[in-house]
Order: structure tokens, then C-alpha cells, then sequence
């Protein structure tokens, strides 16, 4: 068992974050999924539409961070600004207020909300170069705005996100974000404060680890090979995950992502982090919209490039309640996805859409 130990602010290099890799030694035969041309569509199933966001604000095009609820977003632009953006009436019209001017690029690389407040981490390059990372916050209004942002603490570490939807989050009246720290061992900080400020508290793991669900981490980077692991946070509990070779892996808090690599492509399984529950997902050359596995619990969103799909790609659902694949769209341009929804873009230049299916409305 790695134990944690209590360490120093960390320096400015980017930790990065690779596949995890785990094959049970022995486990139970997948499941199949049905083949995607004959899949269903999720909208003749379910009897929906998708809800359309305009793909630019102000003539200049945006990037989903996530959707708030049917009305309200928070995304990117091209500088790396945060904006909150609002969609009027039924129609795909939108405005959008600059909440954030990092001033530099990348910007803003993690955002998280609750009802009464937004958070987020702003990441620059210094005068020599080196990445410096800053965590925001903003209350907001009865309307749901955010009222002028505050810095929270510039005491971040060397910031670590891998596109998941728990890069930083709210969780225990604290905010929690992970960093990697200086030195000649590799060992990821967890780092917390308070929503309203205070001391930032930095534990330290050795390794390579990613932000699951609070509390959960889970083994990340070269640790993963022969073995891996998820621990909380708030305690010494583990999962322990045993390892081979010939599979790839990438868990969250509730299911790990398996990816059996071939010459003639890949098969993607999905299994719970004790081994049980295994089932095959996809076939071929699919890969998953999301660093983070089984969606709501109960799905797994996958996208393939086809030529029937053009320059886009076709976008799947998997349900993992009944073993079925839906189709989502047939061509799909971006894709994304928070801890509940499934995004994805059509057009281009003015034309550009956002399409947005709340996964809540299929559970």
C-alpha cells in the first residue's frame, strides 16, 4: 500500500497522463454489443431531440467546458477565456459574457459549478516560459450569474488535468484539484481549500495518479503498467486491479474502460473495478468520447471515423443496463461530455452547431 506523506508547494511541469493498463488474469466471457449499423437511434427509442446551442457567440466560435441545464454553459474560446454562455428560447440563439481573461494561453484548463458558485483554474506561461496555474471562483445570483471573479489561491502546484469532468470539483465544502510535485520522485499532490478561501492542504501519493468522482483517485502513467490501483482520498481504502500486457486500461470511480489492441483494431470492454461485469462495447476502430467511463453510471459514448461519416465521425451510445448500442449522430464533428452529458457538433463557420443530449432523460 502507498501511504500518503505531506509535501511542499511543487514547481511548474505538467504531469501527463497516460493509459492505465489491467487485463483480469482470468475473467468471465464479454458480453457483445449489437453491430453499429444496425444500431437504433437514441431519439426513435427515447422519442427526443437533441437541445441546439449555436457553435459561435459574438461571430467568434466556442468550446463546451460543460452544460449547466438547458439554458446555461460554460466553454472556451480561441484565447482561452472562460465564458457563460445563455441559449434564448427554443431556437439555437446564444450570448456570452467573458468571466474569465487568463491572458495567455492555454487559459482556462478546469472549471466546476454549483448553484451558488463557479470555480476555475487559469493556466499561463511566465516571463521564462514556465507554466503558473491560479484557482478562480465567482459567486453567483439568484439569475445564475457570476457575480466579478476572485482569486482563490495561486498556491495551486503544478496543475494535472486529463479532460475529465473531475479535474476540479466541489465536493465536502472544499475545492479538490490534483497537482505533480518537484523533485527526483514522481508523487501527485491532492490539493484542497475551502469554497470561501483559506490554507490550501496538499497531500502527497506517490506516483501517477487522475481525479475520479470525489473521493476516488485512480493509477495513472507508466504506474499502471503490471498493475494499478484506486484509493480515496479521505482514507486508506483500495481497489487493487491486477495487470498484464496485451490490454489498456482507464478507470473511473465506478467502472475501467479495457482497450485489447489488434493489427485489425481494437475491441473496447468495459468492467468494475473488482473484475465483475465485464462486457464488450465496441469492435473495430471506436474510441471513447470521454476520459471518464460509464457515463451517469450507465453509459459509455464512443465515436468511430467511417467513410459513410465523411469528415466527421459516427457517435454511439453504449447502455450498459441493457447491453444495446444506439446511435447518437451519424456525423459528428467535436465531441465531449460532463458527468451528464453527451455534446457534439455539426456545421462550420457560421453554420457551426452544438448539439446536447442530457443523459439524465434516458435513465
Amino acid at each position: 500500500m502507498r501511504h500518503p506523506q505531506r509535501l511542499t508547494l511543487a514547481g511548474a511541469m505538467v504531469l501527463a497522463v497516460a493509459w492505465l493498463v489491467w487485463p483480469p488474469p482470468e475473467r468471465e466471457a464479454a458480453v457483445t454489443a449489437p453491430v453499429a449499423d444496425r444500431a437504433p437511434t437514441v431519439w426513435e427509442t427515447w422519442d427526443l431531440e437533441p437541445v441546439d446551442w449555436p457553435g459561435t457567440v459574438g461571430g467568434e466560435p466556442w468550446e463546451p467546458l460543460s452544460f449547466l441545464d438547458d439554458r446555461i454553459a460554460l466553454g472556451t474560446d480561441e484565447d482561452g477565456r472562460l465564458l457563460y454562455v445563455e441559449r434564448a428560447g427554443a431556437g439555437p440563439k446564444a450570448s456570452a459574457s467573458v468571466v474569465a481573461e487568463p491572458g495567455g494561453v492555454p487559459g482556462v484548463v478546469a472549471a466546476a459549478a454549483t448553484e451558488r458558485r463557479l470555480a476555475w483554474i487559469e493556466s499561463t506561461p511566465d516571463e521564462s516560459g514556465r507554466v503558473v496555474s491560479e484557482l478562480w471562483t465567482a459567486e453567483r445570483g439568484s439569475d445564475g450569474r457570476p457575480a466579478p471573479a476572485e482569486s482563490l489561491t495561486a498556491d495551486t502546484g503544478d496543475v494535472v488535468v486529463s479532460g475529465s469532468a473531475y479535474d476540479l470539483q466541489f465536493a465536502a465544502e472544499q475545492l479538490h484539484w490534483l497537482a505533480s510535485a518537484r523533485g527526483g520522485e514522481r508523487v501527485t499532490e491532492h490539493r484542497s481549500i475551502g469554497v470561501g478561501g483559506g490554507e490550501v492542504e496538499v497531500v502527497g501519493r506517490e506516483g501517477a495518479w487522475r481525479a475520479a468522482a470525489w473521493p476516488w483517485l485512480t493509477g495513472a502513467g507508466s504506474d499502471a503498467v503490471g498493475g494499478t490501483e484506486l484509493v480515496r482520498t479521505d482514507g486508506d481504502a483500495e481497489i487493487l486491479l491486477p495487470a498484464g500486457r496485451d490490454e489498456l486500461a482507464m478507470c473511473s470511480a465506478t467502472w475501467c474502460r479495457i482497450v485489447v489492441t489488434a493489427g485489425d483494431g481494437s475491441r473496447v470492454d468495459l468492467v468494475r473495478p473488482d473484475g465483475t461485469e465485464r462486457v464488450t462495447v465496441a469492435e473495430g476502430f471506436a474510441s471513447a468520447v470521454s476520459t471518464d467511463v460509464g457515463l451517469i453510471d450507465r453509459f459509455e459514448a464512443l465515436e468511430e471515423s467511417t467513410a459513410a461519416a465523411g469528415d466527421g465521425s459516427r457517435l454511439t451510445l453504449f447502455d450498459l443496463e441493457s447491453a444495446d448500442t444506439y446511435l447518437v449522430a451519424s456525423a459528428a464533428g467535436r465531441t465531449g461530455a460532463d458527468t451528464r452529458r453527451l455534446w457534439w457538433s455539426t456545421g462550420s463557420g457560421g453554420l457551426l452547431r452544438w448539439h446536447v443530449l442530457d443523459l439524465t432523460d434516458l435513465s
